[in-house]
């Protein structure tokens, strides 16, 4: 079954009931890692936009300038993307996260000169591993 996007009409006005409504069964994880990740130690904030190339509204994750993820929102769950260079990427497989993540990140093909590493939320038991990236994603110059 290919993966249905949720969000993708430019009109919405993305107020947290919005959300709510669009993200369904998601929005629990949603709050639940927005609202951890707006803490210390991480400090970051939602930014959503619409794009056109994309077609849906999509949330970057920022710490002061730095993009720290991108979260795109799909009916069979919430997609979180990060984004490593060859040299930023390096400790990923030291990480104390799934080894299927690990192994997705080892396999994946760059865009450009950046290599992705993407996890698929369903459960708030996998929020943990996002966390784990996050903090590395922070660490990383």
């Amino acid at each position: 079954m290919k993966p249905e996007k949720l969000l993708t009409s430019p009109d919405l006005d993305l107020t947290s009931d919005t959300l709510e409504n669009e993200l369904g069964r998601w929005f629990s994880i949603y709050q639940t890692l927005t609202e951890t990740l707006s803490k210390n130690p991480y400090d970051t904030s939602p930014e959503w936009r619409f794009y056109k190339d994309g077609g849906a509204w999509l949330c970057k994750m920022t710490r002061k300038k730095k993009t720290v993820f991108w979260l795109s929102a799909w009916k069979q769950f919430l997609k979180c993307g990060f984004y490593f260079t060859q040299k930023t990427g390096a400790g990923i497989a030291d990480l104390s996260i799934d080894q299927s993540l690990k192994s997705s990140y080892a396999n994946a093909a760059p865009v450009g000169k950046l290599i992705p590493l993407e996890i698929d939320l369903t459960k708030k038991k996998q929020l943990d591993d996002l966390y784990t990236v996050t903090s590395y994603k922070i660490s990383s110059k």
